[in-house]
């Protein structure tokens, strides 16, 4: 009762209270309070009401970070991928992997940095950030008639494994290459960097990365089998 807001606390109250008189209980227990049969909205209330900025399109699908708990994903029809810190309303950092909708986001079990988008082109875009903010590693088609990836997923025991699901019917698994599938050198505090991060100066952040990685960027072709 203590976390139901003040708008609802006194009629469920008192509605609590006259159930348990009319029982004849001697004190209002948890068993009255559900038998009143309150909104679970009303009894539930979440504790802070954060609204996060919309994408401008259907979202598809939702991934919090396996390795931290106030960053997650989201995909969407309007070809963005966003990752959300908890804290903030605005996204830290924005990709658009393809100019179609985006179906599956998937967090990388073994790399913190890493994450797979699945597009409705039949492409699947593996992004490394710590090689660049804006530009995915590897650019994968996985469907021959370019219809759409609906799902991707990385193996939660074997980080070096990774599975999609398409609309020709397939689920086809990939093997990643060890540099996509070996956690690097102080990457954990580059996700808690990019976690408490501005979300304003995401852009101008990635802009600057991609200058500085575009001389040792390459289409990543090693990276699958």
């Amino acid at each position: 009762m203590t976390g139901v807001p003040a708008s609802h606390y006194h009629r469920l109250k008192q509605r609590a209270e006259k159930d348990a008189v009319l029982a004849r209980e001697r004190q209002v227990t948890p068993r009255i309070v559900y038998e009143t049969r309150p909104s679970p909205a009303t009894l539930f209330a979440p504790p802070i009401s954060f609204a996060y900025d919309r994408h401008s399109g259907p979202v598809h699908e939702v991934q919090f970070s396996p390795f931290h708990r106030n960053l997650f994903l989201s995909v969407a029809s309007d070809s963005t991928a966003r990752l959300y810190s908890l804290l903030q309303p605005r996204p830290v950092h924005v990709v658009e992997p393809s100019s179609s909708s985006l179906f599956g986001v998937a967090w990388s079990t073994a790399r913190p940095l890493v994450f797979a988008v699945a597009a409705a082109d039949g492409s699947l875009s593996l992004y490394d950030l710590k090689r660049s903010r804006g530009r995915p590693d590897v650019v994968l088609q996985v469907t021959s008639n370019r219809s759409p990836v609906y799902g991707v997923a990385f193996n939660p025991k074997n980080g070096n494994l990774l599975a999609t699901a398409d609309a020709q019917g397939f689920v086809k698994v990939w093997r990643l290459s060890t540099q996509l599938s070996t956690m690097g050198a102080n990457e954990l505090a580059q996700l808690e960097k990019l976690a408490t991060a501005r979300a304003a100066g995401g852009a101008e952040e990635a802009a600057e990365e991609d200058e500085a990685d575009a001389a040792g960027y390459g289409e990543g072709d090693d990276d699958f089998e």
